[in-house]
């Protein structure tokens, strides 16, 4: 049988959870932290990488996106996951659409499909 020793100290904003005196875990009491953290978790799990480049900041369970997207889809998609998050009171998305660069990601996906369509 193991026996750990847990020790929370707590301060100001942060905690930290210390397992056999040596730091394991640091983490931010702040809900909007929390709440940023989860969002980036979110639209990193979609699988576009153009949503893993937006800035996020969260203020009263206000939700601030901030970036550049590469097609008016992208910039739905992320309200959209966001809003799926309880916590999240209002979206204000000032993402903007610039596809001058490179070709949105699902058009590669259905390009891609295409190519593939026409070469068998």
């Amino acid at each position: 049988m193991a026996v750990f020793l847990v020790n929370v100290t707590m301060t100001n904003k942060e905690s930290t959870l210390k397992l056999q005196n040596k730091t394991r875990i640091q983490f931010n009491s702040n809900p909007d932290l929390q709440l940023k953290f989860r969002i980036r978790r979110i639209l990193h799990s979609a699988g576009y990488a153009a949503l893993n480049a937006i800035r996020i900041e969260v203020h009263r369970s206000e939700v601030y996106l901030e970036g550049t997207v590469t097609s008016y889809f992208m910039k739905q998609m992320a309200q959209e996951l966001i809003m799926t998050v309880d916590e999240v009171k209002k979206a204000h998305n000032f993402l903007t659409v610039d596809s001058t660069g490179q070709q949105p990601e699902e058009k590669l996906i259905l390009d891609h499909a295409r190519s593939v369509e026409y070469h068998l």
